[in-house]
């Protein structure tokens, strides 16, 4: 059974956030004893590794998860991706995340972003750029997406496409999907594209 009650599973994102990881990772072993293919537990093990900065035993715990799921869990597949990235396996962690994008036919705008920049730094720069406004064309008020694509635009020195972008940007400026960065992030970035785009 992979039930895990949803006050366990908050008094570990608590402890996470107040930056007591051996306290959460305990908690989460103490699923894993009862259960060791819990899915929730497995993740949660992974991110506070991950927290830890200990890559190699977060990697552990996300292998066995896409070992007993045989490769087919998206998400598993995109963490392998991030730890994978954090080693600079640049090309390896690439074949997980496609493979992660095709489980899920290529309609999850993070995974497109994401991969859209692997892509462009590996230099396949024009498909990066097309996975990119496949993400954007997917969710048109993700902040991450928009934010990339006008950097991407301006290092390609596209200065229309990296304009309108900007307009959208504070044009849905309220509305805007935020995934862990705050506004105030996005707004400096912003304003700084805004006034290099001005003085060219």
């Amino acid at each position: 059974m992979n039930y895990v009650p949803e006050e366990v599973l908050d008094q570990i994102e608590k402890l996470k956030l107040e930056g007591k990881y051996d306290e959460a990772l305990s908690l989460a072993n103490q699923i894993l004893i009862k259960n060791p293919k819990n899915e929730d537990a497995l993740f949660q093990v992974a991110d506070i590794q991950y927290l830890k900065w200990e890559i190699w035993n977060a990697e552990k715990s996300v292998d066995f998860l896409l070992k007993i799921k045989w490769d087919t869990d998206p998400i598993g597949l995109y963490v392998k991706w991030v730890l994978e990235m954090e080693k600079t396996n640049w090309t390896e962690a690439k074949k997980f995340l496609r493979k992660a994008l095709e489980l899920t036919n290529f309609e999850n705008p993070e995974m497109m972003r994401c991969y859209g920049l692997c892509e462009y730094w590996l230099g396949n720069r024009e498909k990066g750029i097309d996975f990119l406004e496949k993400a954007y064309e997917i969710n048109k008020v993700d902040a991450e997406v928009i934010y990339n694509l006008i950097e991407i635009y301006l290092l390609e020195k596209k200065y229309n496409a990296a304009k309108k972008m900007i307009d959208v940007y504070y044009k849905n400026k309220d509305k805007l999907n935020l995934f862990g960065r705050p506004i105030e992030f996005y707004d400096e970035k912003i304003d700084l594209f805004n006034q290099y785009l001005k003085n060219i």
